[in-house]
């Protein structure tokens, strides 16, 4: 969410534990610096997948649920789509 590079992140899973029986596969993941981890996870925002692109749904302040799609920042990705 910030462009923190890769060493300084942990892993965010997008699907929890408790709602989906206790999968945690590292496909379900996003790479999330501490900041932006504990502020998803504070403020009960969620990180969805849609097809190959992510999105942060959080709601704004009247309660609308708004959704931004959140930037790649893998280079693989970048080179596949220059290619």
């Amino acid at each position: 969410m910030c462009g923190r590079p890769p060493a300084w992140c942990e892993a965010h899973h997008i699907d929890h534990w408790d709602e989906h029986d206790g999968r945690t596969d590292i496909d379900s993941g996003v790479l999330l610096c501490r900041f932006c981890h504990l502020s998803i996870h504070n403020n009960r925002w969620r990180i969805r997948r849609d097809g190959g692109d992510y999105l942060l749904e959080k709601p704004d302040r009247d309660g609308t649920l708004r959704h931004t799609r959140l930037p790649s920042r893998s280079p693989a990705l970048e080179r596949l789509l220059a290619g």
